[in-house]
């Protein structure tokens, strides 16, 4: 079967007519039917869908790969992408790096002279990705679109102030794993809106709203009270969990916050050390030194911080050198990738060291298989959170989660 006779079309663009025509020929032997472009500039202006595979090649006169993804990108055209170039790796992979930016698929990235082979093999999996995804289309609209998952409802400002009022958040609770004993050490304690018409949404959908307007503290509010009235949960299921919470730049403008949080643990007899206060790398930059009074002050009343998504954010080592942290979470980012990456592999290294070298515990995110897990056991990273272990859970199943994992 060609691409064409399931709309999943694969156009080569190239400004070398040679390469045009080699690649289109060995499409054509593999089963495949492929159109060529030595013009991007006429490329852009075909009807080209998310069913599409786009080789494209970086360096091209007029119009470049980098131009060409973001003008399609700006369309709303949305294909594959495999990225070739004369140019070195780094420049391949920043092209790639760039197009995820702009949340853009780039499936595979080839310096020239092509690996043939893998070139082909890489088609051939793609294009069976594309067919089984565009199967259920032929059953009949109505049908894909019943088996479609339901995004989050959106939320207006109103809708988040009504819950912010009617205390309409809940928490779910990820584990925090000891990579080399496998033993539970704690759990991060993420806010979830519970609305009552909506279902559950995620905070994708509500933590940018409250940023925008000024509530973002009164979400951590909600994320306080709501750790103080589960904690009892947990002590009465046999334990007592270090959990973190997550807090944001506006919240590091209220000096009065550790006074305040280490009152509210008090009265529910729950002590500072068994808390976490994680923060992301761009938090403490407002106000440095309103920021180092709260830190400071925050560990002195035993409360552990951690700098959250590092290597994402600004000034990273400065933070770590003025900032009393004593964790440090490596970004999901670079952890999901690290297998297949080597800059993002770099990067994880790097931070383990440093956390060794800064006596910090290091905690990588979003780890989703066995080899991610058993390559950052290998590399000295202390604790690890993510998919393989345990998704995020409401209170009630991560307690049965722990009872049935960590006896």
């Amino acid at each position: 079967m060609s691409s064409s006779d399931l709309n999943i079309n694969i156009y080569i663009v190239d400004d070398e007519l040679e390469q045009v025509e080699m690649l289109i020929e060995m499409l054509r032997l593999a089963g495949f039917n492929a159109q060529g472009y030595i013009l991007a500039t006429n490329f852009i202006e075909q009807n080209i869908t998310e069913n599409d595979i786009v080789v494209l090649d970086l360096n091209m006169p007029t119009m470049d790969g980098i131009e060409v993804m973001r003008t399609l990108h700006d369309k709303a055209c949305k294909p594959d992408y495999l990225l070739m170039s004369g140019f070195d790796e780094r420049v391949l992979h920043s092209a790639k790096q760039f197009a995820e930016a702009k949340q853009l698929s780039v499936k595979e990235v080839f310096t020239k002279p092509l690996d043939t082979m893998r070139f082909l093999k890489l088609i051939g999996e793609l294009y069976q990705e594309k067919k089984r995804a565009l199967q259920p289309l032929s059953r009949g609209y109505g049908e894909a679109k019943k088996n479609m998952p339901k995004a989050d409802a959106s939320l207006t400002l109103d809708e988040l102030r009504q819950a912010i009022k009617e205390q309409q958040f809940v928490l779910f609770y990820q584990p925090k794993i000891d990579l080399i004993s496998g033993q539970l050490l704690g759990l991060e304690a993420l806010i979830r809106l519970k609305h009552p018409e909506k279902g559950l949404i995620t905070p994708n959908q509500f933590i940018p709203l409250a940023e925008q307007n000024i509530l973002i503290s009164q979400l951590t509010g909600e994320v306080i009270n709501n750790l103080v009235n589960d904690y009892p949960e947990f002590v009465k299921a046999g334990l007592t969990p270090q959990v973190s919470i997550n807090i944001s730049a506006q919240d590091l403008m209220d000096l009065t916050m550790p006074e305040r949080f280490a009152s509210l643990l008090k009265l529910a007899g729950i002590s500072p050390e068994w808390i976490t206060i994680e923060l992301t790398e761009s938090a403490i930059l407002s106000s440095v030194s309103d920021s180092l009074d709260i830190l400071n002050r925050l560990r002195m009343k035993g409360f552990q911080l951690s700098i959250d998504d590092f290597g994402t954010g600004h000034s990273s080592l400065v933070q770590l050198y003025q900032a009393p942290f004593n964790e440090l979470k490596i970004d999901q980012h670079f952890v999901m990738r690290m297998m297949q990456d080597d800059e993002a592999m770099s990067i994880v290294k790097i931070c383990i060291l440093l956390a060794k070298e800064l006596r910090m515990k290091a905690v990588a995110e979003g780890i989703e298989d066995q080899v991610t897990l058993n390559k950052l056991k290998e590399l000295g990273c202390n604790v690890g959170q993510g998919y393989l272990m345990s998704r995020p859970l409401p209170l009630e199943d991560i307690c049965d989660w722990v009872k049935t994992h960590h006896k």
